[in-house]
This record gives structure tokens, C-alpha cells and sequence, in this order.
């Protein structure tokens, strides 16, 4: 997913990229609870039958599913967040609560479009100075060609501007 926001001149803004998740948090705590609910009942009933090895495999079973269920939100709470400047690109990765920060100088950064990422993916990535950072690598095709489309656009706006001279 991809959330523009752009200043009036075409090459300055942010843009926010994250990947598209498939369900929210507080989703996962009702289904938890919802399964929980429903496994507690069976386990109840075959306990009351005489199985009582059911009931800690019930436990276990619902443990297993919180933990994954958290483990899967936790890898898609990623996000990174791409700063234009006028002179400065800086990208943001992480979790959204904390980001690791790269700065690039605009001048000498250069977008690369590679078309033999995986499965038919293109991969982007900025490079400048020897240091290398890939952008968007959990995006989807469509989502990835959007924003190399955005980028594009933002770096060509970018090259065709005039200089300003301060007299």
C-alpha cells in the first residue's frame, strides 16, 4: 500500500510504503477468542467423557495459534517511509514504531529498476556512495509498479527543474 504525500512542486514529500495486511489486530484477538471459546467446549466435552489428555493439547493448541497469529502481524507491521527533499532522500525502515534511517544526497543517488526480481517482481533500490538500499521488497507487482511509476515521475520532475540563483 502506498501513501502519497507530495508538495506542489512534483518532487519534494513523502511517501509511505506498506505492505497490505490482511487482517488487523484486533481481528486476530477475536478469532483468538472465538477459537478459544469453541476448543474449550469440544475439550470440555471429551474431558467430561473421560479423555483428559485433551485439554492440555487444547491449550497448546490455542498458545500455538496466538503466538502465529502474532508472529504473522508482527511481519507485515513493516513499513518504510520514503523523505524527498531538495537535497536529501531519506529512507526510514522498520516497524512503524521504530525506523532505521539512511540519507542519501539527491544529486548523486540514483534509482535502479532491476525486472529480475522474484516472481516476475522488479526490484527497486537507491544507490549512492557504495551504500545500497532496496524499497518496497514486500509490495505486491501492481503495488510495486506504482510506485517505480511515482519514483520515476519524482526523479524526472526533479532533473527537469531550473536551477534558482539567489542575486
Amino acid at each position: 500500500m502506498i501513501t502519497l504525500n507530495l508538495n506542489n512542486d512534483g518532487f519534494t514529500g513523502d511517501i509511505l510504503i506498506e505492505p497490505n495486511r490482511p487482517i488487523k489486530w484486533s481481528d486476530n484477538v477475536r478469532f483468538i477468542k472465538i477459537f478459544t471459546l469453541l476448543t474449550l467446549m469440544i475439550a470440555i466435552f471429551f474431558v467430561y467423557h473421560g479423555f483428559l489428555l485433551v485439554l492440555p493439547y487444547s491449550g497448546l493448541e490455542i498458545i500455538l495459534l496466538s503466538a502465529c497469529l502474532y508472529l504473522v502481524y508482527k511481519h507485515y507491521s513493516i513499513c518504510q517511509v520514503i523523505h524527498f527533499t531538495k537535497d536529501q532522500v531519506i529512507l526510514e525502515s522498520g516497524d512503524c514504531s521504530a525506523k532505521d534511517r539512511v540519507e542519501y544526497q539527491r544529486y548523486w543517488s540514483k534509482f535502479y529498476i532491476d525486472s529480475e526480481g522474484s516472481y516476475n517482481i522488479p526490484k527497486l533500490s537507491i544507490r549512492s556512495m557504495g551504500k545500497t538500499t532496496e524499497i518496497g521488497q514486500f509490495l505486491s507487482y501492481d503495488d510495486k509498479t506504482a510506485l517505480i511509476t511515482i519514483i520515476t515521475n519524482m526523479t524526472n520532475s526533479f532533473q527537469h527543474q531550473k536551477p534558482q540563483c539567489n542575486n
